[in-house]
């Protein structure tokens, strides 16, 4: 218990300090036909998928959000309800939302205590309702909330063995990190589940990495899927962490997946704050400047940390409160919006988001706040 603890603790404190709000942890935009999914960022085509318990879309076009339920007569109050079914990530996909259903604990056994994991991918079906089985693993535990990836028929995302752990009495514990962390896929029209394997063995040799590892998809960029592996070498108290920069004592390793080849392989680009097809952006820390790749070019933006934060559209970088002009680095107002959050481009415009609210604005209305 006291690992699992140790556990939630260090990841959550994580999150707060890289970026103070983990829904701008990390930002990438759908194109090319491939979506980027995560349970804060769960953006498509034409909406969004809100992370209530009871999921909503917002059309981009009227702004206008619908119950993500197509069932007559649905008070969308109980556990029936498709809205409330479909888990804490729902993934949208050629009129169906695919949803994971995970199951774990310990059996009883003539051997002792066994430890189980029972992972299915479902889909219902956006206009009957109807629910089937895809397919079913046993090997770990999909981790698609903090991202996964739709490359043509193709969902890929990290999974994990809950790291199990038994005590001297024969207890049996489970932890959100350290343990194995594997990259998997299934296809999303035949069901063949994939696990490619371990993404990473070598923090195995540092006690801290037993409760500290972590792995999660970031995105996708110059036909690659990129996926974050961290985890902690030493042991800090509570107070220490505050004291510093998690990225002072997280090693942070980047991986690329070649989908066409199959192969992953460690990556020669800095983990990123905002990756799509043709545009990669990381945090030159600690030094103060970022990086921008956009198009074939790369520019640097001097006295500027993107962390997690940053988001690239339109040659505009977006931070908290302001943006930036990649090619001359001039800092701009957001104005009345500036603590919204810029979730995506659309028919020209900039979606803006402001937990329940959000607004669309044209490049006119955006250079004159």
């Amino acid at each position: 218990m006291k690992k699992n603890i140790i556990s939630i603790i260090i990841a959550a404190f994580f999150l707060l300090t890289s970026c103070g709000n983990n829904e701008n942890e990390v930002n990438i935009s759908n194109s090319d036909g491939n979506i980027y999914i995560k349970r804060l960022y769960n953006i498509y085509e034409d909406g969004y998928i809100t992370p209530d318990d009871t999921h909503e879309y917002v059309d981009f076009e009227t702004l206008e959000s619908t119950v993500l339920c197509a069932k007559p007569n649905c008070t969308h109050k109980d556990t029936e309800c498709v809205a409330n079914l479909v888990g804490e990530t729902p993934i949208m996909f050629n009129g169906y939302l695919y949803y994971f259903v995970k199951n774990e604990g310990v059996n009883e056994t003539e051997d002792g205590r066994e430890f189980y994991i029972d992972t299915r991918l479902n889909r219902v079906s956006m206009d009957s309702s109807e629910i089937e089985e895809i397919t079913a693993f046993t090997d770990c535990t999909p981790r698609e909330d903090q991202g996964c990836f739709i490359y043509g028929t193709m969902l890929y995302f990290c999974g994990h063995d809950c790291n199990p752990t038994e005590d001297e009495y024969g207890a049996i514990y489970t932890s959100n990190g350290g343990g194995t962390h594997y990259f998997c896929s299934v296809n999303l029209e035949t069901g063949e589940y994939k696990n490619y394997g371990s993404i990473y063995d070598g923090d195995k040799q540092y006690e801290a990495a037993s409760s500290s590892s972590s792995a999660k998809i970031r995105g996708y960029y110059d036909s690659k899927i990129y996926i974050e592996y961290s985890f902690m070498k030493e042991s800090l108290t509570l107070d220490e962490m505050h004291e510093l920069d998690a990225r002072d004592y997280f090693t942070v390793l980047n991986f690329e997946f070649d989908p066409e080849t199959g192969t992953l392989t460690e990556s020669d680009l800095p983990s990123a704050s905002y990756m799509d097809s043709d545009s990669y952006v990381y945090s030159n820390y600690p030094e103060n400047s970022s990086t921008i790749i956009d198009e074939g070019k790369t520019y640097t933006i001097e006295g500027l940390d993107v962390d997690l934060i940053g988001r690239l559209f339109n040659g505009k970088l977006f931070m908290y409160e302001e943006w930036y002009d990649i090619t001359d680095g001039s800092k701009h107002s957001l104005g009345e919006y500036a603590t919204w959050e810029v979730l995506t481009m659309y028919d020209d415009c900039y979606i803006l988001r402001d937990g329940d609210n959000f607004v669309k604005l044209t490049e006119e209305e955006l250079l004159a706040l």
